[in-house]
């Protein structure tokens, strides 16, 4: 009843192998139908969390920062590919540039991810309209 996506942003996507994953498994007839999209997809049923790392720090993925808001970026695997299926979607869990922050800032991620998975089934999704995406 979850699928869930752990992953490095690269390129400012999923890697080639979760999005071929996707492709394959993701197909017209078990994930979706054309006539049966959106909130009325074919895998109702299921929620999505994509939680990821990036290279870059949160202020290069603001809405004034270079490489634009999060949340462009989420738009087509968050919107176009779980929603469009009918998935429902959690907010997503971003690590941003572990690579390049402390040891304490490291730890400080792991405990907020493991608090938040403690409490995962009562979160409530996203509404995955455009203006939560482009607000």
């Amino acid at each position: 009843n979850f699928l869930f996506a752990q992953f490095p942003l690269f390129w400012f996507n999923m890697p080639a192998i979760l999005k071929g994953w996707m492709d394959r498994v993701l197909v017209q007839g078990f994930a979706y139908d054309l006539s049966k999209a959106y909130d009325g997809g074919l895998l109702q049923d299921k929620l999505s969390l994509f939680s990821f790392t990036t290279g870059g720090g949160q202020e290069m993925y603001s809405k004034g920062g270079i490489g634009g808001d999060i949340r462009y970026i989420l738009w087509p695997m968050q919107h176009g590919i779980m929603h469009f299926c009918g998935v429902k979607v959690l907010e997503p869990h971003i690590c941003y540039a572990p690579e390049n922050v402390s040891e304490e800032k490291r730890k400080e991620m792991l405990t907020a991810w493991t608090q938040r998975l403690k409490t995962l089934w009562k979160e409530e999704p996203i509404d995955c309209s455009p203006e939560w995406y482009f607000k």
